[in-house]
């Protein structure tokens, strides 16, 4: 009888954890999944959020965060430099994102086109002050390695190549929160990352890796939109839209934003628009707003913050790990 009474236990506590795969296993990062991002509780996340550029506009967030967080954003991409501070000054930034309830994704800028500058980022992240800082705030925390690193002269191989050494390196350090890593050629050829991520997620020993494709051709066709976000679900990959406006540099016209939030509203792919607040000195018409505050958002800005019914306002949902 004894014997049969610890079986019971046993089965029970079996049962309870495996039952239709619907038990949570808490973790402490956000991780991905398949092509979903998740809470550490267990809960699906699909981003959506601005990117800002603070290392120049607001280095603190203390001005920008509370006005995001308006919109009801659940992320905001962080821009940051090698020159904008270490681990003190991402503490900062970083837990001001969090306290408004944001998922905070810090980047480096510093190799936007620039393929030999991506180790200098790398080992900016390895600095062991840095590293700590990663891992007080990793429960919340999306590590973006570099922003558009290379241009369209990196060769397909030498991508899966590097970021694969990266990947390693990175994990080997202790760094286990979600790496996101941009498309070469500026973040716009889709390709490099619907080629490779495979053999990337196979590389990370966490397998937790996003993929971030920058939409800033113009005159961009809705179906290439489309056959990019149906062939990363076929890939069973986390992608992401990391950057996107009505028009790119120079105000070279158009990119159909109003697709992109519906599209991926539809098949539960996030966004992050670019962006918010003045700063876009090579075209003016990419800032959300007028100023750092909410009631500054106009025309496009005011449209995918707020108004349009695939607006960050309409669609995004904060992870409930901010209730506690």
């Amino acid at each position: 009888m004894k014997y049969l009474f610890c079986l019971l236990l046993v089965l029970t506590a079996f049962i309870a954890i495996s039952f239709n795969g619907k038990k949570k296993i808490s973790r402490e990062t956000c991780y991905v999944n398949g092509r979903f991002l998740y809470a550490p509780n267990g809960e699906k996340i699909i981003l959506r959020g601005v990117n800002k550029m603070n290392v120049v506009t607001d280095r603190t967030g203390e001005k920008s965060f509370p006005e995001i967080a308006k919109t009801g954003a659940n992320t905001v991409r962080i821009m940051w430099a090698l020159w904008g501070g270490k681990g003190n000054a991402l503490d900062t930034i970083i837990g001001n994102c969090i306290k408004h309830k944001m998922l905070p994704i810090i980047e480096l800028h510093d190799a936007t086109g620039q393929w030999n500058k991506l180790d200098e980022c790398v080992d900016f992240w390895l600095q062991k002050d840095v590293v700590a800082t990663l891992k007080k705030h990793q429960k919340y925390l999306l590590l973006n390695i570099a922003n558009e690193a290379g241009t369209d002269t990196v060769s397909q191989r030498n991508f899966a190549i590097t970021y694969g050494a990266i990947i390693k390196k990175m994990r080997a350090a202790g760094i286990n929160i979600p790496l996101m890593i941009d498309a070469a050629n500026w973040g716009r050829n889709e390709d490099y990352i619907l080629t490779n991520a495979k053999e990337l997620v196979a590389a990370d020993p966490l397998h937790n890796l996003i993929f971030s494709w920058h939409i800033w051709d113009s005159g961009i066709s809705e179906s290439r939109i489309e056959t990019a976000i149906q062939q990363s679900i076929q890939l069973n990959i986390n992608l992401l839209i990391g950057e996107f406006a009505p028009m790119e540099v120079k105000c070279k016209c158009c990119i159909p934003y109003k697709f992109i939030l519906q599209y991926c509203q539809q098949q539960q792919i996030g966004w992050l628009a670019w962006s918010w607040g003045v700063g876009n000195a090579d075209c003016v018409a990419m800032d959300m707003t007028k100023t750092e505050e909410f009631a500054s958002l106009f025309d496009w800005g005011l449209e995918v913050a707020v108004t349009d019914p695939f607006s960050i306002k309409n669609t995004a949902k904060r992870p409930k790990i901010f209730s506690h």
